[in-house]
């Protein structure tokens, strides 16, 4: 999760298994109706290689806050990591449960939003045209998408019907196509209408990055994501077939689990550390601009 705080000062706190924010002086996210100020693209450093580390007093993070926050993040037992960094670098760095730097964890829905970041590189190379497309544009061979556009799967807005747990949601994993699955519990609202969370969505974008890019999301971001960042990844070589969400939970290092068709699941399953994570959210508080390259378009992270 990223938090934008007061103008000007940004902090981001990453909690595998267990997301949490902190935000100094208040205790919910309050977006200002001004906006934000951006900070300054001038860099004394990038993280590419590895992050810096600075006291906390030198940035301003309150002691007491944090310490509360580690408290919190100790007593909750499926968080792994509590890392903070301000103004680039790290101000506080803990891990729980037996997690540890250097373990890869997986990201759940986290995974989400690197799947949203690939359709924003999608359309900064051209390969999609604008997100008020329709999926068909892309994906003619799945007509049942209808009037859904590609803004309707990026926002949860596209009226499936559709359950995140329970049997149904074991059906759907265990199915031969997942996006056709998806697609024949039908629609309880009308695209656009109402936002309801759904994994199918994000896999909907899945599908969409490999049919406009000719890549599937683990080559495409391994390419134009992870390896300019400096996020080691290897891509699985073979399908792995499971037999219930059991088979799930072992951890992957570095790695991103596939579908039955060997399509990246973009809603979950993403395995990275809590410092590689923390680099999209640099990403995108630099507005796309990693070192001198243009990752991901200005606008799109707007």
């Amino acid at each position: 999760m990223i938090g934008l705080t007061q103008k000007k000062r940004l902090l981001i706190v990453f909690c595998l298994l267990g997301t949490m924010a902190i935000f100094p002086a208040c205790n919910q996210l309050i977006v200002p109706e001004e906006g934000y100020d951006w900070p300054s693209p001038t860099r004394a450093y990038w993280p590419t290689q590895e992050w810096q580390s600075a006291p906390m007093e030198a940035h301003r993070v309150d002691a007491g806050r944090m310490a509360q926050a580690d408290q919190f993040a100790g007593n909750d037992p499926l968080t792994r990591c509590l890392l903070v960094i301000k103004d680039g670098y790290i101000v506080f760095e803990k891990y729980y449960g037996g997690g540890a730097q250097n373990d890869s964890s997986n990201l759940w829905s986290v995974t989400k939003s690197f799947t949203s970041a690939l359709v924003g590189i999608a359309v900064t190379q051209g390969y999609i045209n604008n997100v008020e497309q329709p999926l068909t544009d892309y994906l003619p061979e799945y007509p049942a998408f209808g009037d859904m556009l590609i803004r309707h799967a990026l926002t949860h807005t596209t009226g499936l019907n559709w359950q995140e747990t329970g049997r149904s949601w074991v059906q759907w994993i265990s199915s031969p196509d997942w996006i056709a699955e998806a697609l024949s519990r039908g629609q309880i609202n009308e695209p656009g209408e109402e936002f309801l969370y759904s994994s199918a969505n994000s896999q909907f974008l899945s599908g969409l990055i490999r049919a406009s890019t000719g890549l599937t999301p683990g080559e495409l971001a391994q390419e134009h994501l992870f390896t300019p960042l400096g996020i080691p990844f290897q891509r699985l070589t073979e399908i792995l077939h499971y037999a219930n969400w059991d088979e799930y939970k072992p951890p992957l290092d570095h790695s991103w689990r596939q579908d039955t068709q060997g399509l990246e699941t973009g809603g979950f399953c993403l395995y990275l550390t809590a410092r590689e994570m923390a680099k999209l959210g640099f990403l995108y508080i630099n507005r796309g601009q990693w070192e001198d390259r243009t990752i991901v378009r200005s606008d799109w992270v707007e």
